[in-house]
C-alpha cells in the first residue's frame, strides 16, 4: 500500500493507448500465472486463468495453446503496454495467487492483467504518451486517529501516554492516516469534511503505533487531490472505543483524555493484548 498514493497521481483516472486501458482497481484472491521482470520475483505480470485463457482466445480461437506457443503469445497478449518492456518479461511463468489488494490492472478486448511490484515513476514512464480516460472511482477505507506514539511500552505499564499530533474528536478533528499522517480534517456536515492541514512527505520508523478512533471510506481519486481546505465526501464509521494499532494489529484499547495541552491515551487493563 506505501506506493498506492504514488501511483494514483500518476494513473489518475485511468490511462489509454488505442484498446488498452490503465486504471487502478480491486483485485480478488485469484489463482493465476506470474511472469518476473527481469528475473526480480517481485514485479511483472499476473494474469489469472481465467482471462489468460480469455486472451489465448483472441488469438488462436482456442482456450489452451501449446507449450512452444507459449513465448509468442506472452509477446502477443502484453505487448499492447509496451513492447520493450515485454521483451524484458521472463517467457518461463510461475503459477501464483494474487493477494487480494488495489493494482494497476491493463483492460484490453476480452482479457486483463495486473502490474505487480511496479513503482509509480515505472509505471508513469511505461505509459508515456498515453491518454486519460475516466474508469469507475475506486474507494478505500482509510483510518482516522487523534494521535500516535513511537513507544507502546508505557501502556503495557498501565499508564497513560501522550499522543504525537493529538487531535480532539469532541471538536470533529482527526487525522487520516495512511501508512503516516497524511492530513488533518475536520468535520462539516452530512459526511462532509475538510482539509485543515496537510502533512509533508516523509516516512515513519516502523515501530510506530496509532490510536484509532473511526474509519473514513474515502475516494482513492480524493486522497491523491488532498490539499489544505479541500472539500471530500467520506462516510464514517465509528470504532466502539479507541484502539492502540501496532503492525496492523490492535494491541490495547482505552480512553482518551483531552486537555490545553493536548491527548492523553490511557489503555483499559482488561482489553491490552
Amino acid at each position: 500500500m506505501n506506493n498506492l498514493i504514488a501511483l494514483a497521481q500518476v494513473i489518475g483516472s485511468g490511462l489509454s493507448n488505442q484498446n488498452c486501458y490503465l486504471s487502478l482497481q480491486q483485485v480478488g484472491y485469484e489463482v493465476g500465472t506470474f511472469w518476473a521482470y527481469r528475473g526480480d520475483s517481485k514485479s511483472g505480470i499476473w494474469c489469472s486463468e481465467r482471462d489468460w485463457a480469455a486472451g489465448i482466445e483472441t488469438q488462436l480461437s482456442s482456450s489452451t495453446v501449446p507449450d512452444d506457443l507459449i513465448p509468442t503469445m506472452v509477446a502477443a497478449l502484453f505487448s499492447v503496454v509496451n513492447i520493450p518492456f515485454v521483451r524484458d518479461i521472463n517467457i518461463k511463468g510461475e503459477a501464483c495467487s494474487l493477494p487480494s489488494d488495489i493494482y494497476p490492472v491493463v483492460q484490453c478486448d476480452g482479457y486483463q492483467f495486473v502490474l505487480v511490484g511496479f513503482s509509480a515513476t515505472w509505471i508513469k514512464h511505461l505509459t508515456m504518451g498515453w491518454e486519460s480516460y475516466f474508469a469507475p472511482q475506486i474507494r478505500v477505507k482509510v483510518p482516522l486517529v487523534v494521535g500516535y506514539l513511537t513507544h507502546t511500552q508505557p501502556v503495557f505499564d498501565g499508564e497513560g501516554v501522550w499522543l504525537k499530533e493529538g487531535h480532539d474528536p469532541n471538536l470533529g478533528t482527526a487525522i487520516l492516516w495512511w501508512e503516516k499522517p497524511v492530513a488533518s480534517v475536520q468535520y462539516q456536515a452530512e459526511n462532509t469534511w475538510s482539509v485543515t492541514n496537510l502533512y509533508a512527505s516523509y516516512s515513519l520508523s516502523d515501530d510506530v503505533s496509532y490510536v484509532q478512533i473511526a474509519t473514513l471510506d474515502i475516494s482513492l481519486q480524493d486522497l491523491y487531490q488532498l490539499e489544505n481546505n479541500y472539500s471530500f465526501e467520506a462516510e464514517l464509521s465509528c470504532e466502539v472505543q479507541s484502539k492502540l494499532i501496532s503492525n496492523n494489529a490492535c494491541v490495547a484499547k482505552g480512553d482518551l483524555l483531552v486537555s490545553p495541552d493536548g491527548v492523553v491515551f490511557y489503555a483499559d487493563k482488561d482489553h491490552i493484548t
